[in-house]
């Protein structure tokens, strides 16, 4: 059974998945999400989890068309963006809430007479599952690169289908935690130059999540 699968088409799958991560909604909902922890762990398993709900939802729309031969409606990949877009917008929103509430809080210490401060971050006690959710919510808007060859795959085995989305999805999962450490390395060494520019970072990264969304709902 495994003669039947197609490598350029499996490559092209992967290639595929690996790029898909870096799309601009991706990548600034992670980021949004992230950019409450200062953790390199913490954040890795930020976008590893949304890998994971992205994956899972396209695996299951991959195994409903393989098995029950259906077409998803344009209508439902539509009302999935606009979704994407007012996630967006409350993705951004919530973090800039939080940056507010100061879930950095400044600590100041006295030696003498000298006088200085720092950031310390209000941990969580808490599993944050919401970059799961981000990810499904992902994963049914943006599809479409990865089903767009399913009939064509089709065509040779059913597992050749399900292989391709599993490749897909490790492409996805591969470049989002390469993408997570990487923030979290950047956000370690801003915060080693000033604390003020961990906070800068996060209003930043809250305010273009909100404009994307705006722009997602717009387009």
């Amino acid at each position: 059974m495994f003669e039947l699968l197609s490598y350029p088409l499996l490559v092209t799958g992967l290639g595929l998945g690996l790029l898909h991560a870096f799309d601009a909604d991706h990548i600034m909902a992670v980021s949004s999400l992230a950019s409450n922890d200062k953790k390199t762990k913490a954040i890795t398993r930020y976008a590893t989890m949304w890998a994971i709900g992205h994956g899972s939802v396209l695996l299951m729309m991959g195994c409903v068309a393989i098995l029950f031969g259906l077409a998803f409606p344009a209508a439902l990949s539509e009302w999935a963006e606009y979704f994407v877009g007012f996630m967006l917008i409350a993705l951004g929103c919530f973090s800039l809430w939080s940056l507010h509430k100061q879930r950095l809080h400044i600590k100041t210490h006295s030696h003498g007479n000298i006088h200085h401060a720092h950031y310390v971050v209000k941990e969580s006690k808490h599993h944050d599952h919401r970059p799961l959710f981000v990810g499904v919510a992902h994963g049914a808007a943006g599809s479409a690169p990865a089903l767009a060859l399913l009939p064509a795959i089709n065509q040779q085995s059913a597992l050749s289908t399900l292989l391709y989305l599993v490749i897909f999805s490790l492409g996805v999962l591969t470049s989002m935690s390469i993408f997570g450490t990487v923030l979290a390395y950047a956000q370690k060494g801003m915060g080693r130059i000033h604390a003020h520019f961990v906070d800068t970072f996060r209003a930043g990264i809250s305010v273009a999540t909100i404009f994307l969304g705006l722009y997602w709902i717009a387009g």
